[in-house]
């Protein structure tokens, strides 16, 4: 933990110095941010080419060039263009090896209508009382790159400090990274840690990864909205440990499949794992595209661990599928269905399922908005809230605002309401006295 303080306080300091700098001037070398689930994730850049008009009258002024000039590579949002952000300087030591260094930071505040502390099973913003450091994330990174013909190497390593710290722990075994927290909230992990070899169309990455499974994605960088869908939050693991293999067949059709101890588990797989992760993906057009995923095998064996809990335990087949459509140049339409089941458990089983509906709209380079609309349904009461079998909903609308090439504004109003029975742990809202609630909030990403 000593190192990780050391780590943290070094990055704090040094992104709130990125913070009161911010360059305008457009960088040509260093990493471009692609960290999420699927590797599919949404872009809100516009394609648009910001440079000036080649028909410009030969009788403009110096001062119409310049500014120009300056409109077609500043960071701060112009008439709906940004250039590109600004990226950490790379150390020669790490570029000459192709290796990149970034990060960001997000927090924000995310309150209900009750005023109440907690916001209920809404996933990584379950409390409400205040403003909140949700990812101070660092990254080093080595791509691999062999245009489908040779060898190539890589790997990435990522360091996550925050209140989204905890829940991508190993929390499966309670091993690796499990209960390096530093209060109530707040907490360390290092959900990724993998080494990646490559040969023509040909990927294999072992170590500590996050999943294939899903649309919505841990860093905050990878999503549109603030708070997180029920399928991404209960029905979907975070992280795997094992091997992963990818192969692209052709410009249409890509697979991938491996081995994995389990779900969101570490490197000793206590919990005694052990599982299938594989899927394909159709990339019909630039359009349209369609992912099937699943993982399949033995999650865990009910293992009690030290401060009690009771570990996964049986087998468990879970898919999802994962529709892109992108309608036009700005409007984009994504449906996500989840599909899981967990058996071999003892006199009951226990499934899971819903559907997400997302329509995001891109305005220009500053500016986005979409909504989300999803329903999720818990049979057996498993998932959300222990002992309440029943239908979950939400419907969020929300914007995402660049005033910055580095720095993201993403305002969010949500509303959920359940319909099912009542368990011992009462109604999911308001401190378990309501089925409904309002909630609504912001955060910043600013991204280095």
């Amino acid at each position: 933990m000593k190192t990780a303080r050391c780590f943290l306080s070094g990055m704090i300091v040094a992104s709130l110095g990125f913070w009161t700098a911010l360059p305008s001037q457009a960088q040509e070398d260093g990493p471009q941010l692609d960290a999420n689930r699927s590797y599919q994730t949404v872009s809100y850049r516009s394609n648009e080419d910001s440079a000036s008009d080649s028909s410009s009258s030969s009788t403009a002024t110096k001062a119409d060039e310049n500014a120009t000039s300056d409109e077609s590579t500043c960071r701060w949002c112009r008439d709906g263009k940004l250039s590109d952000p600004w990226t950490l300087p790379q150390p020669a030591s790490l570029k000459n090896h192709g290796i990149t260094a970034g990060g960001w930071i997000e927090g924000g505040i995310l309150s209900n209508q009750y005023g109440a502390q907690r916001n209920g099973p809404l996933g990584f913003e379950q409390y409400g009382d205040g403003f909140k450091m949700n990812q101070l994330w660092g990254f080093l990174e080595r791509k691999t790159n062999t245009d489908g013909c040779g060898w190539d190497v890589g790997g990435r390593v990522d360091y996550l400090f925050g209140t989204d710290g905890p829940y991508t722990q190993a929390f499966g075994d309670h091993t690796w990274d499990y209960g390096w927290n530093s209060s109530r909230d707040y907490g360390s992990a290092i959900p990724q840690a993998y080494v990646e070899v490559a040969y023509n169309n040909l990927t294999i990455k072992g170590g500590r990864f996050y999943t294939s499974i899903g649309y919505e994605v841990v860093p905050a960088t990878g999503n549109f909205f603030y708070s997180h869908s029920y399928q991404m939050f209960y029905a979907e693991p975070f992280t795997h440990t094992g091997m992963l293999a990818t192969y692209k067949a052709n410009d249409v059709v890509t697979v991938f499949g491996g081995w994995v101890n389990g779900w969101d588990e570490g490197w000793q797989g206590a919990d005694s794992g052990s599982m299938f992760l594989g899927g394909v993906t159709f990339t019909f057009s630039e359009r349209t595209s369609l992912t099937w995923a699943t993982t399949a095998g033995r999650i865990g064996t009910g293992r009690t661990f030290d401060d009690g809990t009771i570990g996964a335990d049986g087998d468990v087949y879970m898919n999802s599928l994962v529709f892109t459509w992108k309608l036009t140049d700005k409007l984009t339409y994504v449906l996500q269905h989840d599909l899981g089941t967990n058996y071999n458990i003892g006199d009951a089983d226990a499934q899971w399922y819903g559907l997400s509906n997302y329509l995001l709209y891109k305005l220009n380079d500053c500016w986005g908005v979409g909504g989300r609309f999803e329903w999720f349904q818990d049979p057996q009461g498993a998932r959300v809230v222990a002992g309440n079998d029943g239908n979950y909903y939400e419907l969020t609308a929300g914007l995402n605002y660049k005033p910055h090439a580095n720095v993201t504004l993403r305002p969010e109003i949500r509303y959920d309401w359940y319909n099912g029975s009542i368990g011992p742990n009462g109604r999911p809202f308001n401190d378990g006295s309501s089925n409904t609630q309002l909630s609504g909030g912001f955060d910043f990403i600013f991204t280095f």
